[in-house]
């Protein structure tokens, strides 16, 4: 060996000697008011010191042999920690709706969307209860009359509710010390309570045989089960099966990756959780409330230098059809699975660099009246060569309806061409009791063949951008919190008032002579209030809030406690020509509750009632809504809710 691969030898030890293994991810985390938002925690200590014990014995020097230790046995390692660990959560939440469509009904304003042979007409700003159907086709819609098939705003019916349920298992397996695989199930996820009844025990046309019988009254004996011919007869609950009774199954395996240790940092490869920040965009849905999370199919490394964690990962996104979506794979389904095109997958990249203070450090700086700041910045890269479109050739007929067999039958692929930068930037300081956070994102990029997602096929601009800045103090030995927060989301011009408010259940495509798409939304498990944000319009979108908020607990013991807590947000739209009522302000909301905790035993429970007093940018006026114009009315909502954390 030279002199120079010598050298060449030693500067790469002394650098990887600079390399501490990755700290854990960042993660939500609960705040003083156990709700909105998620919070940035610390990561476990990388410097922790050595454990004391017992002093080494010293060497003998003429030790016999048959006296020397026996050599390590296999697997010895694994031995020595605990190889599986469970943790998750049950939770039951009733919820009680009032009037979240504003007393506002069906209109006469076309949407954009409509099936096929069915009237055209607006929709409420929430779905409304089934006592207020739809119109019927040919019916004129009258804002004043409630009969039957003419349902308007003043339909008496406007209450909705019910209980859902959710049991996760997190379990973990611990492989060695350095290697372990993590995974999430969901039983009964989101499941209402009493959806599933054994009248429920067959779907007409798919497992059970349809009504071969005619007739408004006539009645197929086929086509009823026996068991429970009728919900007021039925006698148990059944599972959720897709295609059973439903359309999700009751278990759900939802992540599943694997992390690796090693003397140059972390691995971590599989489906995981993506959580940023104070979680506004990227967000795992750790909270015991959340529904969603951001779940991603990725690759990634992480390590650490000089206290900052720096993670590179390769995403992969949506890989468009496979032989999954073919007969090949109905034939198959245990089989190989083979990606069609590799023109159409979305390549994501993703960078970041996080300085975040362990947990005990943090804890004597703070004491002592430091200063102290963590922050980060991450940036993804997004890019989508090709998309589909319907296509050409028939499908093979079949008792279950038209079935792709060959990659002809599938759409086609056509050029997209979209591409992307994300940067979201995050930082926290903490000064004695008061502690600030904040978080921005931006999207950025262009489309240059937009398809379905524009009126003309014009190449698109990406601008869109979100912010959140939080700040708590902790008063009275951690006990009493106030809080101030105000954040927003850009809003797009392009509108369609005659569909529903919330963002998941509306599609809006980019008009003629609309070239940009500027409408970000915060992950829905980002929460900022109980009905507007998170059910009316599905998350914090075209907006602007402000929330002052403040809650106090009463230490009733070491790890037992009985809490109050109140919110004030006010709302408004930062594009008012988008919103109903072509006007600033959302309207006012007030959430207000109470709660119990016992850390001991994971167990918690409490309410919130929340009340939104809408405002001109939810109402119908005259100049734009004509003999559809009203006032929207107050909406209310009462939450009662339990759960048990391991």
């Amino acid at each position: 060996m030279n002199r120079k691969s010598v050298r060449l030898a030693l500067a790469s030890a002394a650098l990887l000697g600079l390399v501490r293994p990755a700290s854990a991810q960042m993660g939500g985390g609960p705040s003083g008011f156990g709700g909105p938002g998620g919070g940035m925690q610390p990561p476990p200590s990388q410097n922790s010191e050595k454990e004391e014990g017992p002093a080494e014995e010293a060497p003998e020097e003429n030790r016999p042999v048959d006296l020397e230790p026996l050599s390590g046995y296999p697997e010895q390692n694994r031995r020595k920690m605990q190889i599986f660990e469970l943790g998750g959560y049950l939770r039951l939440r009733s919820d009680y709706m009032h009037d979240f469509a504003l007393g506002l009904g069906y209109s006469s304003v076309p949407s954009g969307s409509t099936t096929p042979g069915t009237t055209n007409y607006g929709l409420p700003p929430f779905p409304l209860p089934l006592e207020c159907p739809a119109p019927a086709a040919g019916v004129t819609i009258s804002p004043t009359s409630p009969t039957p098939n003419n349902p308007g705003q003043n339909c008496s019916h406007k209450d909705i509710g019910g209980a859902n349920i959710r049991f996760r298992l997190e379990p973990t397996f611990n492989i060695t010390d350095q290697v372990r695989i993590h995974a999430q199930f969901d039983v009964l996820d989101n499941t209402i309570l009493g959806s599933t009844p054994d009248s429920l025990a067959g779907i007409q046309g798919f497992n059970r045989p349809p009504s071969m019988t005619t007739g408004s009254s006539a009645v197929s004996p086929t086509s009823m089960p026996g068991v429970a011919p009728s919900a007021f007869l039925s006698t148990t609950q059944d599972a959720p099966e897709v295609g059973q009774n439903g359309f999700t199954s009751s278990i759900v395996a939802k992540r599943a990756w694997a992390e690796v240790d090693s003397e140059f940092g972390s691995l971590r490869f599989g489906r995981m959780p993506w959580h940023w920040g104070r979680g506004i965009f990227y967000n795992d849905g750790g909270c015991a409330d959340c529904d969603v999370g951001t779940t991603v199919d990725r690759v990634m490394a992480l390590t650490t230098i000089y206290g900052h964690q720096i993670a590179a990962a390769w995403d992969l996104g949506a890989q468009g059809y496979t032989t999954q979506q073919l007969s090949l794979g109905r034939d198959d389904p245990s089989g190989y699975p083979y990606d069609l095109s590799q023109n159409d997958d979305v390549l994501e990249l993703m960078a970041s660099i996080t300085r975040i203070e362990n947990p005990v450090a943090l804890r004597e700086r703070i004491d002592r009246g430091d200063l102290v700041l963590n922050y980060g910045l991450q940036v993804v890269y997004r890019n989508q060569g090709n998309t589909v479109v319907p296509a050409t050739t028939d499908q093979t007929a079949s008792p279950y309806g038209p079935q792709p067999t060959t990659p002809d039958q599938l759409p086609r692929a056509i050029a997209f061409d979209g591409i992307s930068v994300t940067p979201d930037v995050w930082f926290k300081l903490y000064y004695k009791a008061l502690t600030i956070e904040a978080e921005g994102i931006g999207i950025f990029g262009r489309i240059l063949h937009p398809g379905a997602l524009s009126a003309q096929d014009h190449e698109l601009t990406l601008a869109e951008a979100g912010w959140v800045v939080a700040s708590e103090l902790r008063l009275f030995k951690d006990s009493f919190f106030v809080g101030f927060e105000v954040g927003g989301a850009t809003g797009d011009q392009a509108s369609d008032p005659g569909q529903y408010l919330n963002y998941r259940w509306r599609y809006i495509q980019q008009p003629a002579g609309d070239n940009a798409i500027h409408d970000l939304h915060f992950s829905p498990d980002y929460h900022v209030d109980e009905i507007l944000f998170r059910h009316i319009m599905g998350t914090v979108t075209n907006a602007t809030y402000f929330k002052p908020s403040a809650a106090y607990w009463f230490d009733l013991g070491q790890t037992r406690a009985v809490g109050l807590n109140g919110s004030v947000i006010y709302s408004m739209a930062q594009v008012p020509v988008s919103t109903p009522g072509d006007s600033l302000s959302y309207g006012i909301e007030t959430d207000v509750g109470a709660g119990y905790r016992n850390t001991a035993e994971g167990f918690y429970a409490g309410f919130t009632w929340g009340v939104l007093w809408p405002l001109g940018a939810l109402g119908r006026p005259g100049p734009l809504w004509g003999p559809d114009a009203a006032d929207p009315s107050a909406a209310q909502i009462l939450r009662v809710y339990m759960g048990v954390k391991f």
